[in-house]
């Protein structure tokens, strides 16, 4: 196969900097993560897979035991078949950065979560053949990750799902309860400068990433950021956040500063996978539902969306239109922004409200339910909603992906994964049984709803299978809904919130 190079920006300084300065230096603190780990938490009990060119878990911020007593290194391997004698150390940098961005002490999201070091890129920083990720991937799993994250692609004429990578990860998230973060890109480093999204980030499980620019205080997509459509034509990214200017851990730590300073699409993925980590982390706590179904429509519904394309556009649903007054998109997500920034404030709002079953909702929820082929299942809002509100409604469903193993007892590229034809889920919005607002691409399994109420009155989320499409069995699906106009939070409420969760943090160190 013909070699395939990780998504790896060039390193843009080599930074000393106090402790003090790491905040202003990195994007943890625009997407509220820093304070929405005094909120949700910060990934305690949680096991992160990187995947990447192997993690130094001897960096002071990164080694040790987290506040319960256990090591922060769950397991580690090195799956460059290249390199057998090579540690799973890291040989190159890029993958103790990432690490570091997702569950590093000071400058991390998650800073309690515990790490699975899988390194599958080799010396070069580049990797053979996929067999190398799925294989680490696999590993991972095996050992107990909660998420992954792959800072990293292959190609984009394959971005349909189709790779073998592409579907062992959408078995992990449907069969084994593993949700990953994926890098949606670069695209000074695809072949001929191609702005598409590469696999894995054209899996359909997964969370595809872009990232934003510092130069705009992350409130624009950066330009090389990579966007889809895919190749069969799904728009991703799913989500963005910040990805240029970021601080993180060196791996050459021994010898130089402890941080480093890295860009692009690597670096934007782990605060997602981050963020993850933190909401597992709440939702164990709490006794909310973990499922990557719930995980992913929550996050997705609660991204920001002050935020703007790379030629400046507010983000807009793709194909959005008014067809004899019903508002109507086809998927709805913005084609550079996906569902827009993510947000760890907004995420605690969406997340806290609770699982509601079908029937009567509160104005803010989520729910994990199930449809059979041409039925449909009804979320009727138990107070009439306000003209003016500014609504937002998302649905996602998984691929099912059939699992055969080799004989051997592990997940690894020797195994066969088995894709279905995925099933056909509509989104609604009826108002006192009319038809008001629609979301229904045939090819996507993301249905996004954001637009402001015309009018007052009895509103009812309508989840719709079309019958004849996708596997026989009922088709599971996560379900996140806002209807509620919450005020940005004061500078005075997030000064408390983050001198609270620095507080927290403190102890949990000492703890360690």
């Amino acid at each position: 196969m013909t070699r395939t190079s990780l998504i790896v920006s060039a390193t843009v300084a080599l930074a000393s900097l106090a402790l003090s300065d790491l905040a202003l230096a990195q994007g943890v603190s625009r997407i509220n993560a820093d304070d929405s780990a005094s909120l949700l938490g910060d990934g305690t009990g949680v096991v992160v897979g990187v995947l990447d060119t192997g993690v130094d878990a001897t960096h002071p911020l990164l080694t040790g035991n987290d506040s319960q007593g256990n090591s922060r290194l769950v397991a580690e391997g090195n799956f460059v078949s290249t390199e057998p004698g090579f540690s799973p150390d890291d040989v190159h940098g890029h993958g103790t950065g990432v690490a570091g961005v997702v569950m590093g002490q000071q400058v991390g999201v998650a800073t309690d979560a515990r790490l699975i070091n899988s390194r599958v890129i080799d010396s070069n920083n580049s990797f053979q053949t996929t067999n190398w990720v799925l294989n680490g991937a696999g590993f991972a799993v095996d050992n107990g990750a909660d998420v992954m994250n792959l800072s990293l692609n292959t190609f984009g004429e394959f971005s349909n799902g189709s790779l073998g990578l592409d579907r062992m990860i959408d078995f992990a998230a449907v069969d084994r309860d593993v949700i990953s973060a994926v890098c949606a890109g670069n695209i000074s480093s695809a072949a001929g400068g191609d702005q598409s999204v590469r696999s894995p980030a054209g899996g359909y499980n997964s969370i595809a990433v872009g990232w934003t620019s510092a130069s705009f205080n992350y409130n624009r997509l950066h330009p090389d950021s990579s966007f889809g459509p895919t190749s069969d034509g799904r728009i991703k990214p799913n989500v963005v956040a910040p990805g240029h200017n970021i601080v993180t851990f060196s791996d050459d730590w021994e010898t130089g500063s402890d941080f480093r300073t890295w860009s692009g699409c690597s670096f934007a993925t782990p605060h997602v996978a981050g963020l993850l980590a933190q909401q597992i982390d709440y939702g164990r706590t709490n006794g909310l539902d973990t499922d990557p179904l719930g995980l992913k429509a929550t996050l997705l519904n609660s991204a920001d969306k002050n935020v703007f394309d790379r030629d400046g556009n507010a983000w807009e649903s793709f194909d959005s239109q008014v067809i004899s007054g019903v508002f109507t998109v086809d998927g709805g997500l913005d084609e550079q922004l996906g569902a827009g920034q993510v947000d760890g404030i907004r995420l605690f709002e969406q997340y806290s409200a609770g699982e509601q079953d079908a029937g009567t909702i509160d104005d803010m929820g989520w729910d994990i339910g199930s449809v059979t082929s041409g039925d449909s299942v009804e979320y009727e809002f138990t107070e009439s909603l306000q003209g003016g509100t500014s609504f937002t409604a998302t649905l996602t469903w998984f691929r099912d992906v059939d699992y055969v193993d080799d004989g051997n007892g592990i997940i690894d590229s020797l195994d066969q994964f088995n894709a279905s034809t995925i099933s056909n889920l509509n989104l609604s919005l009826m108002l006192d049984g009319q038809l008001v607002a629609t979301a229904n691409s045939l090819i996507d399994n993301v249905e996004h709803i954001h637009f402001d109420l015309a009018q007052s009155g009895d509103y009812t989320l309508v989840v719709e299978r079309v019958a004849g499409v996708g596997p026989a069995s009922a088709t599971d699906f996560g379900l996140a809904w806002w209807a509620t106009a919450i005020p940005e939070p004061s500078a005075t409420l997030l000064v408390l919130l983050a001198g609270f969760g620095r507080a927290i943090r403190r102890r949990r160190n000492l703890a360690s």
